[in-house]
């Protein structure tokens, strides 16, 4: 009589255990997209630029009763840089102001880089912030709009007169819901 007590497990079995994780895998991936992840990560900084530059902003309105223009609201913020392309605003002649923010770029192209024409909401290398006074000189009212990394064609926006962050379609004036 021969016994066959082999200890361990055979090749086939192994395949199968190795095909049954590479699937698993495959469609742990597919769920997860990393670089659906990174954009969302990307674009809640954008937003958090964008409420931290409206908070400043609120602030400023509360000690002059007024929205700044473009340099004084330039001015108030740190971290924050002139886009320095031309009617890019910043002036104190200025409604609005292009800006960047230290350590929190917005998507442009690797070829073309940031624009060299004003912020109109569009386009693939739309890599700066923009800030308007709603009102002229004596209004209250301002937006801020920052380009998403992650939904095509949007841009988000903060209006203040509604305090809240849309999503809005990128055009050369941005659409908003």
């Amino acid at each position: 009589m021969n016994k066959n007590n082999s200890k361990g497990f055979t090749l086939i079995e192994l395949l199968i255990v190795i095909v049954i994780i590479g699937i698993l895998a495959g469609v742990l991936i597919a769920v997860i997209n990393p670089a659906a992840q990174s954009n969302k990560a990307r674009d809640a900084g954008v937003q958090a630029s964008i409420n931290k530059v409206a908070l400043a902003t609120e602030g400023f309105i509360s000690a002059y009763g007024r929205a700044p223009n473009g340099a004084e609201f330039l001015g108030g913020l740190q971290n924050a840089a002139s886009s320095g392309v031309v009617g890019g605003g910043c002036t104190a002649a200025d409604e609005h102001c292009l800006f960047s923010v230290t350590g929190n770029p917005l998507p442009g192209t690797a070829t073309t880089g940031c624009p060299t024409a004003s912020w109109t909401g569009n386009g693939a290398g739309q890599c700066y912030f923009r800030y308007e006074r709603i009102g002229g000189a004596a209004g209250t009212a301002f937006q801020v709009y920052g380009k998403s990394f992650g939904i095509a064609n949007t841009v988000f926006r903060y209006l203040n007169t509604d305090a809240q962050m849309k999503s809005c379609t990128a055009d050369a004036t941005p659409v908003c819901p």
